[in-house]
């Protein structure tokens, strides 16, 4: 037991005292972040340098829907490439242990682009978010935002003011939260999609540490692993609950199938299913006929002070409060 409990003791200190040893980091542009409450949710741990995260933005448009062209916060090479500042702007952000190369980010950044004419920026964080320990990954969220940030205003600048508005970030998981730090330090910022943001080290926080409503325009946020991967708690202007946000459909027999198949790699996707699923129900909310028509309680079957639209369409109607469905547990999704 007491040797247990020293082993705990050097894991928590590996993990913790690193942020005791300062209280804040500063970087060139992007400012300053300490580890003081309430940002101490990250068990005190401090964000890695820019360099360190190594965030990089690939854009695609219909002209290069399949090579993406590569944007810096310069002013110059956002001229040379195809950034067209009439238009929306998409951002795309990764969790966990993710990078830009995962089949969901190429799927949601083909919908997008069959449904509008758009700039998309796939934001990938590969090196701040691949960590053993999950709460520098947690920390590193600020300084990816920060970035995003910075690369939102320059794109502005560039297509003359007046943009922001046009500016969508879709993130997952950590980069739901991402977003939030991002739409945070970006006044004007139009809409934030949450898919199923991060629970663990943001639930029950203060909202100044993860996302929430006062971070866009409009924020909306599905929610499919409550109280596992994914947060519980109510985060944006509307909230949907796809069968109540627990776990969803067919993802149990998926985890059982993993098991008696004896596939151990792929053990953590059977985990992870429901925490995923959120990106399968956005993905095909983008092009479906199927609106995901969502209830204002958990016992409706009719729309009562109001119906909503879970997915792209979620602005429609301005809708807020929670929002509930049912869906399928396999392609198609929404329940006609």
């Amino acid at each position: 037991m007491y040797h247990c409990f020293g082993v705990c003791f050097v894991f928590l200190c590996i993990v913790v005292c690193d942020g005791f040893l300062s209280s804040s980091v500063c970087y060139n542009e992007i400012g300053c972040f300490g580890n003081n409450s309430p940002f101490n949710n990250a068990l005190f741990v401090l964000p890695k340098s820019p360099t360190e995260v190594g965030v990089s933005y690939l854009l695609f448009t219909r002209n290069t829907s399949n090579i993406p062209q590569i944007l810096t916060a310069d002013r110059n090479v956002i001229l040379t490439s195809n950034f067209n500042g009439e238009k929306v702007t998409r951002f795309l952000i990764h969790g966990y242990k993710s990078n830009a190369t995962y089949p969901w980010v190429i799927d949601m950044k083909d919908a997008l682009l069959k449904r509008e004419d758009d700039n998309v920026i796939v934001v990938d964080w590969n090196k701040g978010a691949d960590q053993i320990i999950y709460a520098q990954a947690v920390a590193n969220t600020r300084v990816v935002g920060a970035l995003i940030s910075q690369m939102m205003y320059t794109l502005d600048k560039v297509a003359g003011g007046n943009s922001l508005g046009r500016m969508h970030l879709i993130g997952h998981s950590l980069g739901a939260h991402v977003a939030g730090y991002a739409g945070e330090r970006t006044l004007g910022t139009g809409r934030i999609s949450g898919l199923d943001p991060a629970g663990p080290l943001f639930e029950g926080t203060d909202p100044k540490v993860r996302l929430d409503p006062s971070d866009a325009s409009f924020v909306d946020v599905i929610h499919t692993n409550v109280n596992g991967l994914g947060i519980a708690s109510s985060v944006g202007h509307v909230d949907f609950y796809p069968n109540r946000g627990k776990e969803q459909p067919g993802c149990l027999d998926a985890f059982f199938n993993i098991i008696f198949s004896g596939q151990i790699d792929k053990i953590v996707d059977g985990i992870a299913c429901s925490h995923m699923r959120v990106l399968s129900l956005f993905t095909e909310s983008i092009n479906a006929n199927c609106h995901f028509q969502s209830y204002p309680c958990m016992s409706c079957t009719t729309c009562g002070t109001g119906c909503a639209k879970m997915g792209y369409d979620a602005p429609q109607g301005n809708p807020r409060g929670n929002f509930y469905l049912s869906t399928n547990s396999k392609p198609p999704f929404c329940i006609a």
